[in-house]
């Protein structure tokens, strides 16, 4: 009885460290086929776009208004900054979408909100490095050339599964703990 209870625990420690170790790299590659398949559905599933349109969103805001603060003595600048703001919204509302996301998973990079997905479209497909962050995060970031900048995508545990929350765009990736 005892060796059954001991075999039982072993068997559950060895399934959790085999989850921990591999969920993170099925995740990501769910979202790859997902958003190359064209599958909306299944990206609605796996993405919590409100929540990382907002993120991007204040990332914005809070680039804006740095560098509002680099130029404070310039009236034109504020102005400027003024105009930006009116545009942040629609930009990363067509950055944010399920297009957005297939160009970013099969790129690495962010999708130009004045291109077709078509003309954005790489022959090299990004290759994804999973950085984890405990047992309820992840970060999947494309290898990148030294100096390249490139988005962090950052998966959540939802049960035993993962959707990816947020993004951290690329000027931000270095001052925003996580």
């Amino acid at each position: 009885m005892k060796k059954a209870i001991l075999a039982g625990i072993a068997a559950l420690i060895v399934a959790a460290g085999a989850w921990y170790w591999l969920s993170p790299g099925m995740a990501m590659q769910g979202l790859r086929e997902a958003a190359l398949a064209g599958d909306k559905d299944e990206l609605r599933e796996r993405v919590d776009f409100p929540a990382i349109r907002e993120s991007l969103k204040s990332q914005m805001r809070a680039m804006m208004v740095a560098e509002m603060a680099k130029e404070k003595d310039n009236p034109f600048a504020a102005m400027g900054m003024a105009f930006a703001g009116a545009i942040i919204d629609p930009m990363i509302d067509g950055v944010v979408s399920p297009d957005g996301i297939k160009v970013m998973v099969e790129s690495g990079k962010m999708k130009d909100p004045d291109k077709s997905v078509a003309d954005q479209s790489t022959r090299e497909e990004a290759e994804w490095e999973i950085d984890r962050r405990g047992l309820d995060r992840f970060i999947a970031r494309p290898k990148a050339k030294d100096g390249e900048k490139v988005p962090s995508l950052i998966f959540k545990r939802d049960g035993l599964g993962w959707d990816l929350v947020d993004i951290e765009v690329p000027t931000l990736a270095e001052k925003k703990p996580i």
